[in-house]
Formats: structure tokens, C-alpha cells, sequence
């Protein structure tokens, strides 16, 4: 009995020295990330882009309707060959516009990932030398986004060293 109190007690100091010896940060990525000026021209360049293909799927949108609209027009007088001949055009287009909406939702996700890449790198890279320079053992995400860190006290909130580091 004796053994076990002294084995838990000294387990408990250990413990207790090795949480004391960790030097813990925090940092809102998702803020640090939108202070960032090269984030504000990734997201117009990506608006821009999105605005294209809108205005592509727009045209395509409006093609297919002045062509249903003009086989509802011509229908009456049509034969029955050229009626389904018509519909399988109109089936088509309507098949490429799917086509088109899905591949435009990839395309933007794509791009997406292309502008902000270097971006999220290099914000990673002053955290993480700014990690090593104050040496911390963590830094933890504390963008409420992720939902992982639910407190920050007792830890260092090291966004003023980041921004500093990133030059904003």
C-alpha cells in the first residue's frame, strides 16, 4: 500500500514537471489568414474566375432556353422525325450543361486550392518559426472553424509574433 501511494505520488510530480516544461501557443489561422493582404488578391483573382464561369454557364443556360422556345414555337408544324431529332439535341445540351455546372464547381475548387496554397504555406511558415524561435512545443489552431481547441488560457497567444513575422 505504501509502495503504491509513493509510486503515485512520484508519477504525479513527473507528470506535473513534464506539463510545466511544454511551452503551449495558440493562433486564429482562419484570421491570421484573412489579415493577410496576398489572401484579399487570391480572393478577388478567385471571384473573377467564378465570375467567368458564370457567365459561361449563363450563355449555355440561355442557348438552351431560345432553343426549347423555338422547338415549342416549330413543334406544331415539326414530323415526328425531325421532332425527335429536336429532343435528343435539346437532351444533349442539357447533359453538356450538367456536365459543364459539374466540372465549373471542380474547376473553382481547383483553383482555389492553386491561389491559396502558397499562401497557407508561407503563414504556416512564420508560425512554425516563430514556434521554433519562442520554443514552444505546441501551437494550436485556435480558428473556432476548426472546433478543435475549446480554451486558450494558460497558453500564449501568438498572433502578434506571426503578423509580426509576416510583416503585417
Amino acid at each position: 500500500m505504501k509502495f503504491s501511494t509513493i509510486a503515485l505520488s512520484v508519477s504525479s510530480l513527473f507528470l506535473a514537471s513534464a506539463l510545466q516544461a511544454q511551452k503551449l501557443g495558440h493562433v486564429n489561422m482562419d484570421e491570421l489568414l484573412q489579415l493577410y493582404p496576398e489572401t484579399t488578391v487570391a480572393q478577388d483573382s478567385l471571384r473573377k474566375y467564378a465570375a467567368r464561369l458564370e457567365a459561361d454557364f449563363s450563355e449555355m443556360r440561355a442557348e438552351y432556353e431560345n432553343k426549347v422556345q423555338l422547338f415549342q414555337q416549330n413543334e406544331p408544324n415539326m414530323t415526328n422525325l425531325n421532332k425527335e431529332s429536336k429532343m435528343r439535341e435539346l437532351q444533349e445540351m442539357q447533359v453538356r450543361i450538367q456536365e459543364f455546372e459539374v466540372k465549373a464547381n471542380q474547376d473553382l475548387q481547383q483553383k482555389q486550392a492553386e491561389l491559396l496554397k502558397p499562401i497557407v504555406e508561407k503563414v504556416q511558415d512564420a508560425v512554425k518559426a516563430v514556434s521554433n524561435e519562442g520554443k514552444f512545443t505546441y501551437i494550436f489552431d485556435s480558428s473556432p472553424s476548426k472546433g478543435m481547441l475549446i480554451a486558450t488560457e494558460g497558453g500564449v497567444d501568438v498572433m502578434p509574433l506571426v503578423k509580426k513575422k509576416l510583416g503585417i
